[in-house]
């Protein structure tokens, strides 16, 4: 008998359809949706402080400028419910991990200022994740190979994804499966529009998994299933759970 195969539940900026997105209670919610992991967003602020938030400006925050000019103090009187209405306040990467740490991993996007790498990001994600004993269990993802080389020069053990954007060329495109081998990275994280399954096939050849971005269709998450992903990114994590209710 063939079992289906089951897919991680990876939990978009925490369960983000329905709670303002990489806040507290969207976490808590994907938790108890049945989510595998949560994926969340890493900022640096002008006072050296990671805040969680999916930009670099602050325009989806209802203000003006960047989180690289602004202060933990500044992040903290915005609302990260803005967008849909809902109050909600801009967490730290120390609040996530003192409340959610314990209870489910995390795949940490280290993001960038309009300035340019954040200096320092790497390292202090790498203490905050650290000193709370679950580096084994997080995994550090961005676009930037520099970003990931650096995670990997301070901590070897350190597991980490390469991110690849759905503008890469086709050529390009299996180039990155070799980089991301070549970075030792364990996952590849690829949007849906690029998966085939011939890039499936090579990232597996290589000991790559392939978990892919953003897809709250049914039927999209069973197509991407059958072309052989290891996990998907949603901002519904129950419509997937329900799909594959024995994770």
């Amino acid at each position: 008998m063939n079992i289906p195969k089951q897919p991680m539940v990876i939990a978009h900026r925490g369960a983000s359809a329905y709670l303002p997105e990489n806040t507290l209670p969207a976490y808590a919610l994907a938790v108890e949706q049945g989510s595998d992991m949560i994926e969340i967003d890493l900022h640096l602020t002008q006072d050296d402080r990671i805040v969680i938030a999916h930009d670099a400006d602050l325009g989806h925050l209802g203000a003006s400028g960047t989180i690289a000019q602004s202060t933990l103090a500044q992040m903290k009187a915005l609302d990260a419910g803005h967008r849909r209405g809902q109050p909600g306040e801009v967490p730290t990467l120390e609040e996530v991990l003192d409340e959610f740490a314990q209870r489910i991993p995390f795949n940490l996007e280290l993001k960038w200022s309009s300035e340019g790498d954040y200096l320092g990001l790497e390292g202090r994600s790498l203490e905050a994740i650290d000193s709370r004993g679950v580096l084994g269990q997080t995994l550090f993802s961005s676009f930037r190979e520099s970003v990931l080389r650096e995670i990997k020069r301070l901590a070897p053990e350190a597991r980490i994804a390469l991110l690849i954007d759905p503008r890469e060329p086709g050529p390009q495109l299996h180039r990155m499966v070799e980089r991301a081998h070549e970075l030792e990275a364990e996952a590849l994280n690829p949007h849906f529009l690029l998966v085939t399954e011939e890039l499936v096939t090579r990232a597996h050849h290589l000991g790559l998994s392939v978990n892919t971005y953003t897809m709250d269709d049914e039927d999209g998450m069973k197509r991407l299933v059958d072309l052989g992903v290891d996990g998907i990114f949603t901002n519904c994590p129950d419509k997937m759970r329900a799909l594959w209710p024995n994770g």
